[in-house]
């Protein structure tokens, strides 16, 4: 073999050798680019981890704090309950005792007009006129004492003759036509009505005004004629 060959063939293998050596090379940074890869996933993967952990904690604890929260509400709430029901209690014994007190002291106003009516009438003598005018008299006295005693507890009786009908005072009983008064007045009371301030205890029983049909205003002028 010349030595232009030898070196031809040296040449080559030289070559065959740099391009093993760089192979080599470039595989080595592919491994260690694969490693660094590895490598930063895993740190992000820890970090996350290590973040979630935190959030879990974060999270346990607001749990933690709002456990103790709804725990006070509701014994709040038990509380707040029990009271209120005592309250209505004590509001249902407390109107017992107002309607007995007001009951008793009504009771203890009209007694003593029962006893003058037992006087009145223990002492009648349907053969005495004169007893009798002095009976009615009493009556008339005990009805005024008993007005009295509605008036002074506020109860007042509710004017009607003459007066416009109003249905939240009135209850008309029967309809007059006629047209010497206007048209929804009230001509003629048959039972009293009773108001306590604003509140109508009894309305008033009447007989209202309306105008007269056609039939009737024509016999009425037939009539004047």
């Amino acid at each position: 073999m010349s030595k232009k060959e030898k070196k031809i063939e040296e040449k080559a293998k030289q070559r065959s050798v740099n391009e093993g050596l760089e192979k080599t090379k470039q595989q080595s940074d592919i491994e260690k680019g694969k490693i660094t890869e590895k490598k930063r996933k895993r740190e992000e993967n820890e970090a996350k981890l290590k973040e979630l952990e935190k959030n879990y904690k974060e999270l346990k604890e607001d749990y933690a704090n709002l456990k103790i929260k709804y725990d006070e509400l509701e014994n709040y709430a038990r509380k707040l309950k029990a009271e209120f029901e005592n309250y209505k209690q004590l509001v249902v014994k407390e109107k017992q005792q107002i309607i007995k007190n007001a009951t008793e002291y009504m009771i203890e106003k009209l007694i003593p007009i029962i006893d003058n009516f037992e006087r009145a009438l223990k002492n009648v003598d349907f053969e005495d006129l004169e007893n009798l005018r002095n009976l009615i008299k009493g009556v008339e006295m005990i009805y005024k004492s008993l007005i009295k005693l509605l008036e002074n507890e506020g109860v007042k009786v509710i004017e009607s003759n003459g007066r416009k009908f109003d249905p939240f005072e009135h209850e008309a009983v029967e309809k007059v036509e006629t047209d010497e008064v206007d048209e929804y007045t009230v001509i003629e009371e048959i039972e009293k009505g009773y108001k306590i301030h604003s509140k109508v205890l009894k309305p008033a029983k009447v007989k209202v005004a309306v105008k007269p049909s056609q039939n009737q205003a024509t016999e009425v002028e037939k009539a004047k004629d």
